[in-house]
């Protein structure tokens, strides 16, 4: 028992985590300001930010349709993606927090809400800037001229 005491001990250290939700949880409190849109690719991402509520103040979670306590689920659910796509034209600017690289075609994240997602940044925002946490990737997006 003793001899396993060191790798129990590691194994409960923030750097044995595959993500890092507290360094994800600043960085879209500093990527966004009140007003803008907020999203999260894919949907299962809300939980990052779920325990730090003061790092998604001012922002507008643009998918979000009912949230995980209202829905009874554990990401909440997402709007239809025509709402999707209406609301995401309606802003200037949208912080993205996702997967550190986009997943591959074919996969459980590739559903028609997160290709509007893709489809709606690259085709009508820029990137201003993009954060690197462990196991994230959160980028702030602006219309041309808007960074």
């Amino acid at each position: 028992m003793l001899a396993l005491l060191p790798a129990s001990a590691a194994l409960r250290t923030p750097q044995s985590r595959i993500d890092d939700a507290a360094a994800i949880a600043r960085a879209v409190r500093e990527a966004g300001a009140s007003g803008d849109g907020l999203l999260y690719a894919p949907l299962r991402r809300r939980a990052w930010t779920l325990p730090y509520a003061g790092a998604t103040a001012g922002l507008d979670d643009l998918a979000l349709s009912r949230g995980p306590a209202a829905s009874r689920t554990l990401y909440g659910t997402e709007v239809s993606v025509g709402v999707l796509r209406a609301r995401m034209l309606e802003r200037t600017r949208i912080v993205v927090a996702g997967d550190p690289n986009d997943p591959p075609e074919g996969s459980a994240d590739a559903t028609g809400h997160e290709a509007v997602k893709r489809e709606v940044l690259d085709a009508a925002f820029e990137v201003c800037r993009t954060w690197h946490s462990r196991g994230a990737r959160v980028t702030l997006y602006a219309r041309p001229g808007h960074c």
